[in-house]
């Protein structure tokens, strides 16, 4: 062998030397330091217990505060779910993009609605818009034009009906079914006059 080679395969036995000394020190010193020192420092040699297979996060790392919905706009996604298995329903989703989906002239008129939203669409298994669920406390009267009337008039020219339920007074699955059936017959009727 020649001395490059020699050189090299010294400095590879001293490194690999040097590695299995440090994750012996390693994997002696894993039952001190803190839980997280220790996942980090004995990542490599076992599995964490308390990982979530689907997402492979730790589950004392996940924020708990940062959720899509509140716990009223949960209890009523579920509800939604149940009352209608076969339809899709989207949570937050903005206008403009409602107004996209129509057209980009649509959207381009809808601009001014950038940055707002409503809480559920419910789309049909094709992926149809049917509603749009807005979950919000009433108005106190003296908002003539409030955000809620707002979206409703923009939704309504893009021919889509928004349904409103109050977070105090969560609805039942027949209520849900009601207001979608008589949604269904608004939008049908709003697709007529938006054609005719």
């Amino acid at each position: 062998m020649d001395e490059i080679t020699l050189g090299f395969l010294a400095a590879a036995i001293a490194v690999g030397s040097l590695l299995f000394y440090l994750g012996h020190r390693l994997g002696k010193g894993r039952a001190s330091g803190t839980r997280s020192q220790r996942r980090f420092a004995g990542a490599h040699l076992e599995p964490a217990t308390d990982v979530d297979p689907q997402t492979r996060f730790d589950a004392a790392d996940r924020p708990r505060q940062y959720r899509l919905l509140n716990s009223s706009e949960q209890e009523l996604y579920h509800r939604l779910c149940e009352a209608m298995p076969s339809m899709k329903i989207f949570a937050q989703v903005g206008v403009a993009q409602l107004a996209l989906a129509r057209s980009r002239q649509e959207a381009k008129r809808l601009s001014r609605m950038a940055g707002r939203g409503v809480d559920f669409v419910v789309c049909d298994s094709d992926f149809s818009i049917v509603a749009a669920i807005e979950l919000a406390w009433p108005n106190t009267g003296e908002e003539l034009d409030s955000a809620e009337d707002v979206k409703r008039v923009a939704l309504q020219s893009l021919g889509i009906p928004m349904i409103v339920f109050r977070p105090n007074k969560l609805p039942d699955a027949d209520i849900i079914v009601r207001e979608i059936a008589d949604a269904i017959r608004r939008r049908n009727r709003l697709e007529v006059e938006r054609n005719g």
